[in-house]
């Protein structure tokens, strides 16, 4: 089995407010990260693919994971994966 989950949890955010207030970097900053973390903490492989496209036109992606030791197998299925998303 495969561990299938949003790459992040948001489309990307506008850049200017960013630079412009340390606090909302910061808390935009974890909100990207927290699907990511539990996975390098873990020390499993991820592969990130886009998967289309928010209602507002924004790319959105799916991370796949699997446990450590696993590359060719996360690498088949991403593979397959890739193949099936729309482009």
């Amino acid at each position: 089995a495969v561990l299938i989950t949003p790459t992040v949890a948001h489309v990307a955010p506008p850049l200017a407010p960013l630079e412009q207030d340390d606090e909302l970097f910061a808390r935009t900053n974890l909100a990207t990260l927290r699907l990511t973390m539990p996975g390098s903490f873990l020390d499993m492989p991820g592969v990130a693919l886009p998967s289309g496209r928010d209602a507002q036109g924004l790319p959105t992606g799916l991370l796949l994971s699997l446990p450590q030791g696993n590359d060719r197998q996360l690498l088949n299925a991403a593979l397959a994966l890739e193949a099936a998303l729309p482009r």
